[in-house]
């Protein structure tokens, strides 16, 4: 099979994307830590769990929206009981199922590392997009996200 190489700007593209997506990462997480003892994982938890309906998800769908293994998940939702964020309990409809909830302590530490986020975000991030370009990137990254969800496991979607 006959692969065409990149252009140069994609190429380029591609290299600024990770590289700012690890140092964008780092950082956020320094500053979530420094000032709040949190996480950016923890943060994004909390936020999962603040946005879904009664404050709680099963711990698959959690998972899902963390992109986490079950197993990996059940380190973070440690994590989140131990800080007394969150709690799980069986579901009262589904005894097989286990609900995370967040708890008005999660509340409180997502409240308090909001700004902290929000200022990191638009310091690092946000302040270089142009007039328009927000929803072109939204758009970009929505389609490869949208195409790398509904792909089979291991497969390449590609074009040919």
């Amino acid at each position: 099979m006959e692969v065409e190489a990149l252009s140069t700007d994609e190429e380029s593209a591609w290299r600024s994307y990770l590289r700012s997506h690890a140092l964008l990462t780092r950082t956020l997480d320094a500053e979530l830590r420094a000032e709040h003892g949190m996480t950016l994982l923890t943060y994004d938890a909390l936020v999962q769990l603040s946005e879904a309906p009664g404050q709680a998800m099963y711990m698959r769908n959690l998972a899902a929206a963390l992109l986490y293994s079950a197993s990996g998940l059940t380190r973070i939702v440690d994590g989140l009981e131990k800080s007394g964020y969150a709690e799980r309990r069986i579901d009262p409809a589904n005894r097989r199922a286990t609900l995370v909830t967040l708890t008005p302590e999660g509340v409180r530490a997502l409240q308090a590392a909001w700004p902290t986020h929000v200022r990191g975000v638009r310091g690092h991030f946000a302040r270089y997009l142009g007039d328009g370009e927000a929803p072109v990137l939204r758009r970009v990254l929505a389609a490869v996200a949208q195409d790398l969800e509904t792909a089979p496991a291991g497969s390449s979607t590609a074009a040919t």
